[in-house]
């Protein structure tokens, strides 16, 4: 892949042996010229041939050497015989040749229009939620005033049963610790019952009045953000959701020993990202009943594996990394565009953007002290860049790799359809907020 993460352009027939191919047939025919023309044999460009490297990972040099051995040997053999080309014999051996390879991880459909970003699915995802989670705190908040993180819990009971509050961590994907708080605001607000500290948790009556009011709204709002889609989609997208939550789980499971193996696990892992560990080949239980659960539980431990990987790697937060990725994929970067790329409030951003400049990572042309200004990497800002964003790649490869790609297409069409419905679902919301404030 190329930088900003396509497929990397190969050949007229945009497949990597379609440039293996052309690249056998133009080194041969130079070969054989030189040959002829008792000239000595110029050297193979192989910076041209970086993007098919980079395709086929570790396989490439191995194929390169192969296929320029294959082009040797029948352009010395056509200057032995006196021809002036090659014949049947050479593109079925090449073929053969290519048949032996293939590229080192599944190329990755397109998951957003193509504007020079790198396609990382988290974004993706954190996108949808974003726009999820506002319109349903300002559906939920007409209801009840109750945190998005209560309101699962209320909505898991309900739908499983009771639960231990390991259970509820690992299915919800949120630590422990968050775990622990909510269940004590809604055991004092006697919406959940439980006998002993660690004994499952039910719901009351009144908590389940609660749950069955809240869950007819959620109904209401996952038959919006699935509109267009259908049954058969829907269970090609939970399918497939298990895949992903599975291969995001044990993401995390690998930063995290790679943390505590470093020592840095204690010093670095902030308070609220410890998740009730997963026993040996559990599998990930998935909410079926709504369709932003698994993708919130998804989101969760993607994106704290992500905030470990960017630690080890960068030094930086996961915050800090968006940022810096941002302002370093078409610099010199407007303050406004970065902020509305980041879809959070100006301090925040600005105290990221200027602890990023203290470091001597990002640069900025403007005046002095002032936050609106075009924003642009340094050197070392740059590599950390680069950086960011090849993990960013390898990590979304990682995730999407076990799914076939015809299984992965679908997703993403559907993955697709339900950010158009998020995106209609919220302005619907903030309509309603207007109209209430007036």
């Amino acid at each position: 892949m190329n930088s900003t993460g396509n497929q990397v352009e190969t050949g007229a027939s945009g497949d990597w042996r379609g440039t293996l191919r052309d690249h056998a047939h133009r080194r041969s025919a130079a070969i054989l010229a030189s040959l002829q023309q008792g000239q000595p044999i110029a050297a193979r460009d192989d910076g041209a041939l970086l993007p098919l490297l980079a395709e086929l990972g570790e396989q490439g040099a191995e194929a390169l050497r192969l296929v320029d051995r294959l082009a040797m040997g029948a352009a010395a053999e056509a200057f032995a015989a006196g021809d002036s080309g090659f014949g049947d014999e050479f593109a079925g051996q090449l073929d053969r040749i290519l048949q032996g390879f293939a590229p080192s991880v599944v190329p990755m459909p397109e998951v957003q229009p193509s504007d020079g970003r790198p396609k990382i699915f988290q974004s993706e995802l954190w996108q949808i939620l974003h726009k999820v989670r506002e319109s349903a705190e300002l559906s939920y908040a007409r209801e009840i005033d109750i945190v998005e993180l209560d309101r699962r819990i209320l909505f898991l009971l309900k739908s499983r049963g009771a639960l231990v509050p390991a259970d509820l961590s690992s299915v919800i994907g949120v630590d422990k610790a968050q775990v622990s708080r909510s269940v004590k605001r809604l055991l004092e607000l006697r919406m959940v019952q439980r006998d002993q500290i660690r004994s499952p948790v039910a719901l009351t009556r009144k908590g389940d009045a609660l749950a069955e009011k809240l869950s007819r709204l959620a109904e209401l709002r996952n038959r919006e953000l699935s509109f267009d889609v259908s049954d058969g989609e829907l269970q090609d997208f939970f399918s497939v959701m298990e895949v992903l939550l599975d291969r995001a789980v044990s993401l995390y499971d690998k930063e995290r020993d790679l943390a505590q193996k470093s020592g840095r696990l204690d010093r670095d892992h902030e308070v609220g990202h410890d998740f009730e560990p997963r026993r040996t080949n559990e599998p990930i239980l998935v909410d079926r009943s709504r369709i932003v659960s698994p993708l919130l539980t998804l989101s969760a431990y993607y994106s704290r594996s992500g905030a470990l990987a960017m630690k080890r790697m960068t030094g930086l937060s996961n915050f800090e990394a968006w940022v810096l990725s941002e302002i370093g994929i078409n610099p010199p970067t407007d303050w406004s565009e970065l902020v509305r790329v980041l879809e959070r409030d100006h301090s925040q951003a600005g105290r990221t953007v200027n602890h990023l400049i203290e470091r001597g990572l990002v640069v900025r042309d403007g005046k002095p002290g002032r936050r609106h200004g075009r924003f642009s990497p340094s050197v070392e800002g740059q590599r950390l860049h680069d950086i960011i964003t090849q993990t960013g790649l390898k990590r979304s490869a990682y995730l999407l790799q076990p799914i076939p790609v015809p299984q992965l297409e679908k997703f993403l069409k559907t993955f697709d359809k339900i950010r158009r419905n998020a995106a209609a679902q919220l302005e619907r919301e903030r309509a309603y907020e207007e109209l209430d404030s007036q």
